[in-house]
């Protein structure tokens, strides 16, 4: 009876173990919010002078993987041009690799949604390469390989 439940004992402190995940310290967030913002500021998207509608960032630490997320969303509209341009981008905060791009700009004429987006990719660490073809894909893929979904 002792063998039977410390088995049983074994196996359930194994699943909760094996269920849990890794969660990022607060030092960790800390310091990847630091790095984010270093990067955002060192690239050319930090630069007002083209005046953007939409100029953030926000960051993500994936503590398993232990890399550094950082996502700008950034949309412009050209003074004396009708036509909006968006850029979405998943970085990582400290390689500086591009993981993730979506680039939309509207044309005179047609609904937002009749536009097809420029460019939409995603290509996780260690991945292949997706192409996407609208922004609730890119959104989904996005948010499944870096947590960075709006």
């Amino acid at each position: 009876m002792k063998t039977i439940l410390s088995i049983l004992f074994f196996s359930l402190v194994v699943s909760q173990a094996a269920g849990q995940q890794v969660h990022s310290s607060l030092s960790d967030q800390k310091m990847c919010t630091t790095q984010a913002k270093k990067f955002f500021m060192e690239t050319d998207f930090s630069n007002d002078s083209k005046h953007p509608l939409k100029n953030e960032f926000t960051s993500h630490y994936d503590a398993p993987k232990k890399v550094c997320y950082v996502r700008i969303n950034y949309t412009t509209r050209t003074p004396g041009r009708a036509e909006i341009a968006v850029g979405q981008y998943v970085f990582d905060a400290f390689e500086g690799r591009a993981l993730a791009s979506y680039i939309w700009i509207s044309e005179k004429g047609k609904k937002f949604w009749e536009v097809k987006p420029m460019e939409c990719w995603v290509k996780p660490i260690g991945g292949t390469k997706a192409d996407c073809v609208s922004s609730e894909e890119f959104e989904a893929a996005v948010e499944k390989n870096f947590g960075l979904g709006e």
